[in-house]
């Protein structure tokens, strides 16, 4: 399945608001200008992606890593072609992209009572927000199982609490965790009281797949990987081994 790693959404940036139906794709060609005054730009009001983090904050989730990124729905723009600014009457705040798109949306109390807004250089509907979720947890020779579970059920939680209810329909529950070493080499084993039993590790990326399972908990102490690795949350169901796509 597709990574929430597990990718959760594709959504056109104006739909962090809970209140926004799934609008079209958008296939208009983009407009290399300046940020200020540009015809027909992406606007999202500062207030939309304020109450989207106070969401967040409102979900304990130490043990997952929420990654943003910002993308063109035209694939010959690329993250260095975007600019994004917070604008307002008395506010002017660059928003930097990393080389993959990653953006780290500032918090500010002057913006919003500004009322600023989100103003970049594309048109209106071009830019797709990609949020994913991740474990955060150390990446050492074990895992504790009853961390994994943990981290599952945050996601979980997140997912409920700032995913509208029509993108919920089409995830996936992370009932599984895969280890993803990308190398040869690698090597993956449950531990339980009595022993160990070996997972396999298959496919292009090299990855062990262990269920994510509380019913396990008690037998199931932690699972040995020899780094370095990649956590990632996956599904385990009739059609699906948890492996990556």
């Amino acid at each position: 399945m597709k990574r929430i790693a597990l990718a959760l959404l594709l959504l056109p940036l104006t739909a962090l608001a809970d209140d926004v139906p799934p609008p079209p794709a958008a296939d208009a060609p983009t407009e290399k200008l300046v940020v200020k005054g540009v015809r027909d730009p992406a606007i999202m009001p500062y207030a939309d992606a304020y109450k989207f983090f106070s969401q967040v904050d409102r979900v304990e989730h130490d043990k997952v890593l929420m990654r943003m990124q910002v993308k063109s729905a035209d694939k010959s723009v690329k993250p260095a072609d975007i600019r994004i600014r917070l604008i307002g009457d008395n506010t002017d705040i660059a928003v930097p992209l990393g080389e993959e798109g990653d953006i780290e949306v500032p918090r500010s109390e002057a913006a919003l009572a500004d009322k600023a807004e989100f103003v970049t250089n594309q048109k209106k509907d071009s830019l797709q927000v990609h949020l994913t979720l991740t474990p955060n947890l150390p990446i050492a020779d074990q895992v504790s199982y009853a961390d994994a579970l943990a981290s599952a059920d945050q996601a979980r939680r997140l997912v409920k609490e700032i995913v509208p209810w029509y993108f919920r329909l089409l995830i996936s529950d992370p009932n599984a965790m895969r280890a993803c070493f990308e190398r040869d080499g690698g090597e993956a084993a449950l531990l339980t009281g009595s022993g160990s039993e070996a997972l396999a590790i298959k496919g292009k990326r090299q990855c062990a797949v262990f269920a994510l399972d509380p019913k396990h908990g008690d037998r199931w102490q932690a699972v040995a990987l020899n780094p370095p690795y990649k956590l990632e949350f996956t599904h385990i169901g009739w059609f699906s081994d948890g492996q990556p796509d």
